[in-house]
């Protein structure tokens, strides 16, 4: 993130490229004075925990799968990729009549494990050398094949995200099996996007399909968005770019796409749809090379010095528009503690949380000793200006009513976090209206930071990140009046 050239002077900072994992929020009780639903008086809500990892290197039970694959190691992920190759087929087989109006043509090129000692002479789109095809995946058009790294890539994929997100690859690159079928023409960044659409839509019907070998469920979706996440286009670029395949919040998106509505939604893709959220960074930030740092002495601007006021001035416009005219009253000053010198809440100290809204006293309180460095480390300067931005959205829940449990607050304060960053976005001029606007990959950032840094007790209260995630980009996409209609299962 940047300040705001229309309302201050410098331009400092940009937002970092590293992605991991970040901090997570949820709901507790801080005594008996604590309710349960969405009246909150006398509540604090959104309470975080700590970091947890959300990856496994636990590979499912499969059965063998009937398919060849050249080279394969015999390894259990390549048993994994397999029976997602069967299950494709399957999928595709009765999908792609009824939106092409024509029968599926199996792939008939093969499959191609591949690792350093690979001979290349005899893999699809190959060069004289194996090295330039490793750590990667891809479909080979004039071959009509699949080619994967088995040695780096999808191990690594594996191993950080999941045994389901290797199988999210390979549903990408039958993406563009698709695409070659139906002879799809786009910018790259279109055609990128549709193949994780047709991912998502292979995923989604995986949760209720009986005869699928894969048992789907939320924690391996929201570890293939992580993963997801991870294959983006480095900040900075642009969509216009001939080998663009897009940000992490465009291929976040167009994932939950393909889940959500099918793929009959990802063939309409176009040039035009989506809209794809890729900018270069400004001179200012090349050469900063870095975030607005998380605090500083009082005379240098800093994330969490900017991001409070800048969400009062949102909100000062914003409530009166979906509230009909109801005015925002200014959050209390936020309160910064560390561990074990911890903040009261209407006259109870919370002990349990690290980051939390204080609803009858009005202020949001977060742990500075470790939990926010740890954040800001590791996700950068909108990982943590997201997270606060979501304790003000459950503090607009609150005054409004508008969330009858606790899912659906969570939910709606996530999409009012969404609909901030939408008014944070550079104008043609580079600036916001407000006080900080964001920068390339910042919306990467917030994604990250409502998926990565949760437990156990954050799902059940909250419910999954995948769910948070399309909150979040609700609000981005649509604003804050959309969050209001956002309800909890």
């Amino acid at each position: 993130m940047k300040p705001s050239s229309k309302s201050l002077p410098r331009l400092l900072g940009v937002v970092a490229v590293l992605l991991a994992g970040s901090c997570g929020v949820q709901a507790g009780e801080t005594g008996p004075s604590a309710s349960s639903g969405s009246n909150h008086s006398g509540q604090v809500i959104g309470g975080g925990v700590r970091a947890t990892t959300t990856t496994s290197t636990t590979l499912p039970e499969l059965p063998e799968a009937n398919v060849e694959i050249v080279g394969d190691d015999g390894s259990e992920l390549n048993r994994v990729i397999a029976n997602a190759v069967v299950d494709l087929e399957t999928f595709w087989e009765e999908q792609y009549p009824q939106i092409y109006d024509e029968p599926y043509k199996p792939l008939s090129g093969g499959l191609f494990a591949i690792d350093s000692s690979t001979d290349p002479s005899g893999i699809p789109c190959a060069g004289n050398d194996i090295s330039e095809l490793l750590n990667n995946a891809f479909y080979c058009p004039p071959s009509d094949a699949v080619v994967w790294d088995q040695e780096q890539f999808m191990v690594e994929l594996a191993d950080q995200y999941g045994a389901f997100t290797a199988a999210v690859v390979i549903a990408h690159e039958w993406g563009h099996v698709i695409q070659a079928r139906s002879e799809f023409e786009a910018p790259s960044v279109t055609f990128e996007l549709q193949a994780d659409c047709f991912a998502g839509a292979w995923s989604s019907q995986l949760m209720e399909r009986e005869d699928s070998a894969f048992e789907l469920t939320s924690t391996d979706l929201d570890r293939a968005l992580a993963g997801i996440l991870s294959l983006r286009d480095a900040p900075g670029g642009t969509a216009d770019d001939p080998m663009a395949h897009g940000s992490g919040f465009d291929r976040v998106g167009a994932f939950q796409d393909g889940f959500e509505h099918g793929p009959s939604r990802c063939a309409m893709f176009d040039a035009e749809d989506p809209m794809a959220f890729q900018w270069p960074f400004s001179v200012e930030e090349f050469e900063t090379g870095g975030d607005l740092p998380l605090s500083t002495s009082q005379d240098s601007d800093d994330i969490l010095d900017l991001t409070f006021p800048a969400l009062d001035s949102f909100w000062s416009e914003a409530l009166p528009q979906i509230a009909d005219g109801q005015q925002w009253n200014p959050m209390g000053e936020p309160v910064a503690f560390e561990d074990g010198d911890n903040p009261s809440c209407n006259g109870e100290e919370v002990s349990e949380f690290v980051l939390f809204v204080c609803i009858p006293d009005r202020f949001v309180a977060f742990e500075v000793g470790s939990v926010f460095p740890a954040l800001y480390e590791q996700n950068g300067d909108f990982g943590v200006a997201t997270l606060i931005a979501t304790q003000y959205g459950l503090d607009v829940t609150d005054q409004l009513q508008s969330a009858d449990n606790e899912v659906a607050a969570t939910l709606q304060g996530d999409c009012f976090a969404g609909a901030w960053a939408q008014a944070l976005l550079p104008d043609e001029t580079g600036a916001s209206a407000f006080d900080l606007v964001l920068s390339p990959g910042d919306l990467d950032e917030g994604v990250s930071a409502l998926l990565s840094f949760r437990s156990a007790s954050d799902r059940d209260r909250q419910g999954p990140g995948f769910d948070r995630v399309k909150a979040f980009r609700t609000g981005v996409m649509e604003g804050a009046i959309s969050c209001l209609e956002i309800e909890g299962n």
